[in-house]
């Protein structure tokens, strides 16, 4: 009778619900991939080590000195070039990007990685895709592949393993920032309007501001859609402009929370070689370098198409070895299952995927010429294959959409289910024919594609031999293979799935498989090369002999090197608070930029007058010129300018040179003794002398500031051997004065008889207003989401008041 009962119990039991992923699962499972994919760094104590890793160094060291010593917030870098801004160029911005604050703190109190930083936001990548691949009707399954589809790509690994953090994190808020704009247009609410301009205010504080841009544009297309969809739908067209609105304030709110970062670098970009070119941009020619050929289209889905890793890479694109735009096979063949249906979603990817691989191709397609010339802010980016990313968070979602119509098991379409098998079908035969003929065809096809390489690379200037593009070629025919078999394999376990042999669960599982097991080895080569022990993260690295030697000569602003000119373009010595002549930054100056134009560097009267004192190479001179002396001989060689100026000089002349690129030549030409005379490019209308006996002297020299005590009989200028920007104001014993721009790019300053002290400051009149700026609206988002709060809120305070 017992047993019964048990039995009875046991039958009438409520079955055990399927398992189903929750947005909680998918989160645990990304975070397990990032794991398992960054083992190396998470417990193989690895870091990353790349050249764009470690060149940041020239500007960390020496702001948290200042930072941490001085206790002054560095926002000039004196021992780059002649000096730049080093907070409104981007280079060094501590503490301004809040997110970052509650990470720091975790990694003090616990051991975690040092690049936990980078890997948090490789997950949050990954989820905010799965939240927007949710958000546009993808099923769970499909939006977790998609959500791995986006951040396994080799162009997102790439740009955080190669020292590229801030494009990394901006391009993570992408997704997120979209699924926002989403919620808020398709619902209103102001928490969501309040969240996307808190989003995007801190995705400009983290600084890729062409990610960014990309960002916006993104959503004003989405927006754009949704808005001409209405058009069909009268009753919703008032709603959505005026959702379309709030989106354009919510735009306006992001750029000013970020306001105190924006407007110094937007009048930065006006002195730099990034808004100083035609039309106020960056030149076309350096913006188009790297542009995507068409004929690299293939590598989008076969990693080795155009050559992969070192000097086997034959595409069109400099500095290059890895497939940028690569998606892989598996996203592609299911991808294009997803426009088998319509909404404003779908046709939002298809319109952003051509878009941005039109734009991709750069110099080879008009489109970025005519963007270039007529689209606000465009010509101030270069890198045009940058916006692909733009191409696979498309080709992600693509993704998601395509295998939500397999597995979907609902009463849908029969015509469209009949379709969607149909194009399975065509697809499978076609792959497998295109696999077959190049894998069994690949000697008829050997010849032809070195033939290509080679003629592609001679025609670039750049010498390929037949025996590399062999290699290349034996690396394209495994690729196509490999991508052939993953390929049918996809489209198989569609298949499967399609005739309920496999379950919805089952397939998935088997496409994510099939997915890491085509993006993994790609991504994963591209990362490899960059992996390295932290030590050499360590800021003393580069130090050596020459770097001891140097530091000893003199205090700070007391002499500037010209470096080895295979050193030119490193930050090393300023890293070490050594101020040399060169240096790296992808928007340096404009005035720098026309002196290194012109080839003056290696000119002696602009080596005398720039107070280059020393000049380092890597081997022994022979035999050295007579204005320079062997002072020092180790792993380099330093040689002694005699002929160096002071860094501050005293004049009692000047002459007025226009126009202003003429003071160039002038100073080569050694047309006047940068001794006892200055070129101005206006007329000060100055008395001057006499000055014979004058003298002046650095009583201190920091990232922001210089006090210089002078001593004169006359009237004279005082001329810093440092770089003029107009963020600098000078006083003349307290009494504000006029900084001059002397000898085409430095600065001076006018001082009457007498003894005196001279303070040049940086002060920066766009940070201040920024500011302010940013207070109004950080309160008035965060007003919006207290708001929000509060309005929720209200029912469940009335209800009681109401019974």
């Amino acid at each position: 009778m017992a047993d019964r009962k048990r039995t009875a119990k046991r039958e009438t039991r409520a079955p055990s619900p399927p398992f189903s992923l929750t947005t909680g699962w998918a989160g645990v499972i990304l975070a397990l991939l990032v794991v398992l994919f960054f083992n190396a760094v998470i417990v193989g104590g690895k870091t990353f080590v790349s050249p764009d890793t470690t060149q940041p160094a020239g500007f960390v060291r020496i702001g948290e000195h200042s930072l941490y010593h001085d206790h002054v917030y560095p926002l000039w870098n004196p021992f780059v070039f002649l000096g730049m801004p080093s907070f409104a160029s981007g280079a060094y911005n501590p503490f301004i990007y809040p997110p970052d604050w509650p990470v720091a703190i975790v990694q003090k109190i616990l051991p975690l990685p040092e690049l936990t930083w980078m890997l948090l936001y490789y997950f949050l990548a990954g989820f905010f895709m799965f939240l927007l691949a949710r958000e546009w009707g993808a099923r769970a399954e499909a939006a977790l592949l998609a959500a791995v589809a986006f951040v396994y790509q080799p162009n997102l690994v790439a740009i955080g393993s190669h020292g590229h953090g801030s494009q990394l994190v901006d391009s993570a808020y992408i997704p997120l920032m979209l699924w926002l704009a989403s919620r808020w247009m398709r619902g209103g609410g102001w928490a969501s309007l309040g969240w996307l301009a808190l989003a995007g205010g801190f995705q400009m504080l983290r600084g890729h501001v062409q990610v960014c841009f990309y960002t916006w544009v993104a959503i004003g297309i989405y927006s754009g859609v949704e808005w001409l969809a209405a058009l069909r739908r009268p009753a919703e067209l008032l709603r959505n402009t005026a959702r379309l609105a709030g989106l354009a304030a919510a735009a306006g709110l992001a750029f000013g929370i970020a306001g105190f970062y924006n407007l110094p670098l937007r009048d930065y970009s006006r002195y730099s070689i990034r808004g100083t070119g035609s039309g106020g941009g960056v030149g076309i020619d350096y913006a188009t370098q790297w542009s995507l050929a068409p004929y690299e289209l293939p590598s989008f889905v076969i990693p080795g198409w155009v050559g992969f890793g070192g000097s086997t890479y034959w595409g069109g694109m400099p500095f290059t070895d890895y497939p940028n735009g690569y998606i892989g096979i598996v996203a592609l063949v299911l991808g294009l299952a997803a426009f088998l249906a319509g909404g404003a979603p779908r046709l939002f990817a298809l319109a952003i995927a051509i878009l941005s691989l039109l734009i991709a191709f750069g110099r080879n397609f008009p489109l970025y010429g005519f963007l270039y010339d007529h689209l606000p802010l465009f010509n101030k980016f270069r890198v045009p294959v940058m916006v692909i990313v733009l191409f696979q968070l498309a080709a992600a979602l693509g993704l998601g959409w395509g295998w939500s119509a397999v597995i979907e098991r609902g009463p849908g379409e029969a015509s469209r289910a009949r379709l969607l098998d149909r194009l399975l079908l065509v697809l499978g035969v076609t792959l497998g024919l295109v696999t077959l003929v190049g894998v069994l065809g690949q000697d008829a096809w050997r010849q032809p594609y070195v033939a290509a390489a080679v003629a592609h690379r001679q025609a670039a200037g750049q010498p390929f031999s037949a025996e590399v593009a062999a290699l290349a070629y034996g690396g394209f025919i495994g690729d196509l293979g490999r991508a052939g078999l993953l390929g049918l394999l996809a489209l198989g376990v569609a298949w499967l799935a399609r005739r309920a042999k496999l379950s919805a669960a089952a397939a998935s599982i088997a496409l994510l498989v099939l997915l890491l097991v085509e993006l993994w080895p790609v991504s994963g080569r591209v990362m490899e090369s960059a992996l390295g022990d932290p030590v050499q993260r360590n800021l003393e690295i580069g130090r050596d002999d020459v770097i001891d030697f140097l530091e000893k000569a003199g205090p700070p602003g007391s002499f500037r090197i010209l470096p080895p000119e295979f050193e030119f373009q490193s930050n090393r010595y300023a890293g070490f608070g050594i101020a040399s002549l060169g240096g790296y930054h992808a928007a340096k100056p404009r005035l720098v930029q026309d002196f290194l134009e012109a080839q003056l560097p290696y000119n002696l009267g602009w080596l005398s007058l720039l107070n280059v004192r020393y000049v380092v190479t890597p081997q022994p001179m022979q035999p050295a010129p007579a204005w320079l002396r062997q002072v020092f001989a180790g792993s380099g060689y330093v040689y002694e300018n005699l002929l160096a100026l002071p860094r501050v000089t005293v004049l009692g002349r000047y002459r007025v040179v226009t126009p202003a690129k003429a003071i160039l030549d002038s100073v080569k030409n050694g047309s006047s003794e940068s001794s006892e005379v200055t070129f101005l490019e206006q007329d000060p209308k100055l008395g001057l002398g006499p000055v014979r006996g004058a003298r002046a002297e650095i009583t201190s020299y920091r990232l922001n500031d210089v006090t210089i005590e002078v001593e004169t009989p006359g009237p004279a200028l005082v001329r810093l051997a440092d770089l003029w920007y107009p963020d600098w104001t000078a006083t003349v014993d307290g009494r504000p004065t006029a900084v001059l721009r002397a000898d085409y790019l430095l600065r001076a300053v006018a001082v009457p008889a007498g003894r005196h002290r001279v303070m040049f400051r940086f002060r920066s009149p766009a940070l201040a207003r920024g500011l302010t700026i940013s207070v109004v609206c950080l309160v008035v988002t965060l007003g919006l989401l207290g708001l929000s709060f509060w309005w929720r809120r209200r029912p469940a305070q009335s209800a009681p008041e109401a019974a």
